[in-house]
């Protein structure tokens, strides 16, 4: 009679520990699947940023929310981006921050700008990235010409 209590007990302490560590596998991946949607926004803004700063031509006003949008993001993207991202990023600015008005590089922003993408993709979902990077695949960008 006591083996039957102890092979019942041990079978609902198996059963609970087995219900602790599914719920707890349950919400480590969910916290993982937030994190990345939110790092895919934030990496999405970068870009929108860029292609903003890319557009505003001329435009001292467009020019200067593209600044701030862009300040805004760098922000955010500080807080969630892998390394190698803020590495890109840190490119970025310093070709940004060291272009002269009418000497702009559009090669070397896109080769900035394929860095920082392949980087975010990695990190999003580094199977995928692994497959595109394999084709040497260049992503290309909208950025008319400077005037």
């Amino acid at each position: 009679m006591i083996e039957y209590w102890i092979v019942v007990t041990i079978g609902v302490i198996v059963v609970i520990s087995a219900l602790c560590i599914t719920y707890l596998y349950a919400e480590n991946r969910e916290l993982r699947l937030v994190r990345s949607r939110y790092r895919l926004k934030v990496y999405e803004e970068l870009l929108h940023a860029v292609t903003d700063l890319n557009v505003a031509g001329a435009d001292v006003y467009k020019l200067d929310m593209a600044k701030r949008r862009l300040a805004q993001t760098l922000n955010r993207l500080n807080l969630v981006a892998s390394g190698d991202v803020l590495k890109g990023v840190n490119d970025l600015l310093d070709f940004l921050n060291e272009t002269p008005s009418g000497n702009y590089d559009v090669l070397r922003q896109t080769n900035i700008l394929n860095a920082i993408v392949r980087a975010a993709r990695n990190d999003l979902d580094p199977d995928s990235a692994k497959d595109l990077e394999d084709t040497a695949f260049r992503f290309r960008f909208y950025a008319p010409p400077k005037g």
